[in-house]
């Protein structure tokens, strides 16, 4: 042996057991931090791919500009590109049209295509030039058979419009929604096409370069130009997701990561300081025993520190590698979920912050917990360690409180509060633990506002009325609930504007029919009242509630229509529907007889449907070729696939970081428990000698670990309540106005997993205790 660090290898043998304890505690700290911290680089990643699909790759649009400006904008070195962009028929309203159907003319350079809205790309043939050239969406290649060089008719206010297809480009969800063509031509063609009435220069859509600081970058366009900030709109969520934004709700955003962030980086050095503080009171009389060879107290701390760093060789990559693993499988979840935005994820990508900020904590952590124990290692006396007596406890002031709880009980309370420094050091961690999982459940209620799912209601498809009458014919709905592609297929008869009555009052409503799947969806929507009632009853409807709706339950409405009148009762009221809200009393929603009884007449306004998960294109063309061209057919699938990748992707990364907090937590709370008991494993035997049972040892650790999971549970709900207040009103209350509200069953889930798991852990030691022998027990160190 060259030095008494050679020790610390033949020491890693002997005291394995002991050792992997704190080598699974390292672990288990190294890969919270980095599986959290890699599942927020992953969250920023894919909510970064979708946004700049959904929204768009630009940074911010100038309203209201000339060519001189715009000129001076595309000169700076900070803008990494730009364009014009402007559009006739927004509405896809029939003025503009491509054989009968609705056509959107969108004028732009080409770099809006490629630069800005690559989602939006040409995936064939070219930009257009600035004569009569155009680049259509798909639909109008499908739907016209068009191809490269043919030459389409545009009709327009102002007469006819040929012009030349230079290239097809991708659909757009909006496109697709209102059943319209989408036509992009340059921005000197688009120029020369708009009336003359609409003198407007468009928006100048700019991305800046990702190397500047890009307020800075905006607020010197502005001064230079003199641009207010309302003809400067800023593409909010994308500066957000890039740390760029000045938007108030976004800095809270930014200051509640950086608090979940401390709040982790906490929660792994108290864990693995808990554990080395276990690991060297297992060993007193072996750092008291280098001491009567000639170990200097320094050298005893180096001892400690290099013993630690040498776990970190294992521990570290440990955990680091099952992080990544975590965030491999998190990728492919994302893929699977949401193949619509998340294809081009790689499935094994690799977060360089989240490996880095692993193995930073990782050592500085260890280095820094490693000190407390290294000095009270130091301090041992090598004349206690020869004496046999090396037991680290303090002297004893007061005995354990016997008259309200049994001996054993009362002895497992008194030994966790026994070393203060240990006793803080385990229920601190477990305390974390809580603060961490209420922490991060503020994200639940975040998500829920910022991310919308999908209502069950929501159709893939619809075929409307163009003119919002009952066009719609009741053979189409029964074609359709025979095709093997739908799955759910429903339609709705709209009224609108009919006179009603309640008491004294006059005003209009919106009469729309429910059927049977639609009510069902109604129950989970309804405020108070019943839905049954307006299904089974011919005289009854519900509403929808809005601030200005004075129907409630219970009210009579008399409905006027084509010389009929008919009295319905309200019997309940729904918080929301799939409809935009209407004047007068709002929408009244009744059953399809009630709405044929008062309305008269045949026919649909609008028929939904859900797809099978095996239809296929040639499906959805067959529907559309049923709902013929007097019909609107808007197809919703891509919007309903943004919507659900958005939520999905939200979801998965929120409830993924809870579970891998409560999943440590188990892990943390079992270890932790074991070591604690294997450092007293000395002063059981010597229970066990003068007559103390294995039950009653089991009785006194389940105690012990009580007593820390009660402190935990006590500290983390002081602490973490008004941190989770604090967090839930920068997030949620700031933007929504909800008011917060005591999180009882966040909080009563991690409560129960901590007292729990603290209870279960005593299983381990307590078979290890029933097994030893007591001479065995005694000699344990």
């Amino acid at each position: 042996m060259k030095s008494y660090l050679s020790l610390v290898p033949i020491a890693a043998k002997v005291h394995r057991k002991a050792n992997r304890m704190s080598l699974l505690c390292i672990a288990l700290a190294v890969l919270l931090v980095t599986a959290i911290f890699g599942m927020a680089d992953m969250f920023l990643r894919s909510q970064l791919i979708q946004t700049r699909q959904s929204d768009g790759n630009w940074h911010v649009a100038f309203k209201n500009l000339s060519d001189e400006q715009a000129a001076i904008i595309a000169a700076r070195p900070d803008v990494a590109s730009s364009s014009w962009y402007d559009i006739l028929n927004y509405q896809a309203e029939t003025d503009y049209s491509i054989g009968g159907k609705a056509a959107a003319i969108c004028g732009l350079d080409e770099s809006f295509l490629t630069d800005l809205y690559p989602d939006a790309g040409i995936i064939e043939g070219r930009f257009p030039s600035d004569e009569a050239e155009a680049v259509l969406t798909q639909n109008a290649k499908k739907a016209l058979r068009l191809q490269i060089g043919d030459t389409v008719r545009v009709q327009t206010p102002n007469g006819p419009l040929s012009l030349t297809v230079s290239g097809f480009a991708d659909d757009t969800a909006m496109m697709l929604r209102y059943d319209a063509y989408g036509v992009f031509v340059s921005t000197a063609q688009f120029r020369a096409i708009r009336p003359a009435a609409d003198t407007g220069e468009g928006l100048f859509y700019v991305q800046l370069s990702g190397r500047c600081n890009m307020q800075k970058a905006i607020a010197d366009i502005q001064a230079q130009l003199s641009i207010p900030d309302a003809d400067a709109p800023q593409n909010t969520r994308l500066l957000g997701l890039l740390g760029q934004s000045s938007d108030p709700f976004m800095l809270q955003i930014y200051l509640t990561a950086a608090a979940l962030f401390v709040l982790v980086l906490i929660a792994g050095v108290m864990m693995i300081a808990s554990s080395l503080n276990s690991n060297v009171a297992q060993r007193t009389q072996f750092f008291g025993m280098l001491r009567c060879v000639g170990a200097t107290p320094k050298q005893v701390i180096r001892l400690v520190r290099t013993e630690a760093l040498a776990w970190c060789r294992l521990a570290i990559p440990a955990g680091i590698v099952i992080g990544v693993v975590l965030i491999w499988l998190l990728c492919a979840l994302l893929r699977g979920l949401s193949p619509y935005f998340f294809a081009g994820m790689p499935v094994f990508a690799v977060s360089l912050p989240s490996i880095l900020a692993g193995i930073v904590v990782g050592l500085l952590t260890v280095l820094l917990a490693a000190r407390s124990p290294a000095k009270r290692a130091a301090r041992v006396s090598p004349l206690t360690a020869v004496s046999g007596n090396a037991d680290t406890a303090a002297p004893v002031r007061k005995a354990a409180g016997t008259r309200r709880l049994r001996v054993d009980t009362a002895l497992g309370v008194h030994h966790a509060g026994s070393n203060r420094k240990n006793f803080i050091l385990m229920g601190g961690s477990f305390a974390l633990s809580i603060i961490l999982f209420l922490s991060f459940s503020v994200l639940i209620a975040f998500m829920n506002h910022a991310v919308t799912p999908l209502a069950p209601s929501t159709p893939d498809l619809s075929i409307v009325s163009r003119d919002q009458t009952r066009a719609v014919s009741e053979t189409v709905l029964k074609k359709l609930s025979q095709n093997p592609a739908v799955e759910r297929v429903y339609g709705r008869m709209f009224a609108f504007d009919l006179p009603a009555t309640v008491g004294e009052t006059d005003s209009t409503i919106d009469l729309i029919s429910y059927e049977q799947h639609q009510f069902q969806w109604a129950e989970d929507a309804l405020l108070e009242g019943s839905v049954r009632q307006a299904v089974e009853r011919r005289d009854a409807a519900l509403t929808v509630y809005t601030p200005t709706n004075p129907l409630r339950v219970g009210d009579v409405l008399t409905v006027e229509s084509g010389g009929r009148t008919r009295t319905l009762e309200i019997t309940g009221v729904l918080s929301t529907s799939p409809f935009n809200g209407a004047g007068g009393f709002g929408s009244v929603l009744c059953s399809e007889q009630t709405f044929q009884e008062l309305i008269g007449g045949q026919g649909y306004t609008v028929i939904d449907m859900q797809l099978a998960k095996n239809a296929q294109e040639g499906d959805v063309a067959a529907i559309r070729a049923l709902a013929g061209d007097d019909l609107m057919f808007s197809d919703r699938r891509a919007n309903n696939a943004e919507v659900k990748g958005a939520y999905y992707a939200f979801a998965l990364f929120v409830f993924g970081f809870l579970a891998l907090i409560a999943l440590i937590t188990v892990l943390h709370i079992v270890n932790s428990v074991s070591m604690s008991v294997s450092a007293r494993m000395k002063q059981y035997g010597a229970m066990r000698a003068i007559g103390m049972d294995a039950r009653q040892l089991v009785r006194m650790v389940a105690a012990e670990a009580a007593t820390y999971a009660l402190f935990g549970i006590t500290a983390g709900c002081i602490i973490g309540l008004p941190v989770h207040k604090l967090l839930f009103e920068r997030l949620v209350s700031f933007r929504w106005g909800d008011v917060w509200q005591l999180p009882l069953g966040t909080l009563g889930i991690i409560a129960a997993i901590v007292l729990f798991t603290s209870l279960l852990a005593v299983c381990g030691p307590a078979k290890r205790i029933r097994q030893m022998s007591i001479v065995d027990t005694i000699s344990a160190l």
